[in-house]
């Protein structure tokens, strides 16, 4: 199976390099690499341009974000497999091999996802899904090397609290793209949460337990610049779903925890960026929505004077911005 990888870019020419070297050096060879520049102004094209492999083409579309970038490259790809990379992230040289091999072995499998590292500065995270609160307690059993195909059920209950997938490190079937519908253009962050929601009710997901990945956290990654905005419209999805799934309490639970810990996300948001009574609000709302006393607590901690705050930061002892270290 041929595979189409396609790599979204805005004013990334610096890093675009080292992002098509990490395909092109994969073991797997039977690809096709999609730059699909978002309109930028710097010197990607000509640093695109300098790649000499017939494999890789150039795109370049008027501005209009990330999820109209990567449904451009998916349009205008030739593979039977579809693989994303952002600009600033790369690849182990053998995860488009282990990948294609279990959807070979998993054909009703729509598509399949891996683990990853992550960097920030100097701050480094060995396991992405390690970190994550729901899906490594719930799929602990997940450990086969050769990936496994996870209960359709409980994956989709997991996304309703958790984003375990990094857009990265997945792989599908082009058709199950086709079926689901593409990215969703109106979301300027956290668009992979709520495509792999509509993916996962529609498909079978496998699982491979290996880091096949790694993400290059900077200051002007999405999930940093647009978190308010992506946390604020993935909060409002999940409390139409709350409203459409009443009929099954243990789906309308799981939405209600993924609500509760966006609202602590977005106050952790605004207490990092120095606005306490915006924490606060977004504590109170959430707990509003959710009636988790966690939130009240939260909310308290941001109405202290900075002095006490110092003393409860130095009792949990945290290191790292939550920012960097979260899974959402």
């Amino acid at each position: 199976m041929n595979v189409s990888v396609i790599i979204p870019t805005y004013n990334r020419g610096h890093v675009i390099g080292d992002a098509i070297a990490s395909v092109l050096a994969q073991s797997f060879s039977d690809l096709e690499v999609l730059v699909v520049d978002d309109g930028s102004s710097d010197d990607t094209e000509q640093r695109v341009q300098a790649v000499r492999d017939d494999r890789v083409r150039y795109i370049r579309v008027p501005h209009a974000g990330v999820s109209a970038a990567r449904n451009t490259g998916v349009g205008l790809a030739r593979g039977a497999l579809l693989s994303f990379l952002d600009s600033d992230d790369v690849w182990k040289p053998e995860k488009l091999v282990r990948e294609v091999a279990f959807l070979s072995r998993h054909p009703t499998s729509g598509g399949v996802f891996d683990d990853a590292d992550k960097y920030h500065g100097d701050i480094y995270v060995p396991s992405f899904i390690r970190q994550t609160q729901v899906f490594s307690r719930r799929f602990t059993w997940a450990t086969d090397p050769e990936g496994v195909v996870l209960p359709q059920r409980d994956l989709v209950l997991c996304l309703l609290e958790e984003v375990p997938i990094v857009t990265i490190a997945f792989t599908l079937r082009r058709q199950a793209f086709q079926q689901t519908g593409g990215f969703n253009e109106a979301w300027t962050s956290f668009e992979d949460w709520e495509f792999f929601l509509r993916f996962a009710r529609g498909h079978r997901v496998g699982y491979i337990p290996a880091s096949l990945a790694t993400i290059r956290m900077s200051a002007d990654s999405l999930h940093l610049i647009d978190a308010k905005q992506g946390r604020s419209a993935m909060a409002q999805l999940l409390a139409e779903e709350r409203r459409r799934l009443k009929g099954d309490p243990e789906a309308v639970a799981a939405a209600t925890r993924g609500l509760a810990r966006l609202s602590r996300r977005l106050a952790w948001y605004h207490e990092e960026a120095g606005h306490r009574g915006l924490a606060v609000l977004a504590c109170l709302r959430g707990y509003r929505q959710t009636g988790d006393l966690g939130l009240v607590l939260c909310a308290a901690f941001n109405a202290m004077p900075y002095p006490l705050q110092r003393l409860v930061r130095s009792a949990r002892g945290r290191t790292a911005p939550r920012s960097i270290t979260a899974s959402v």
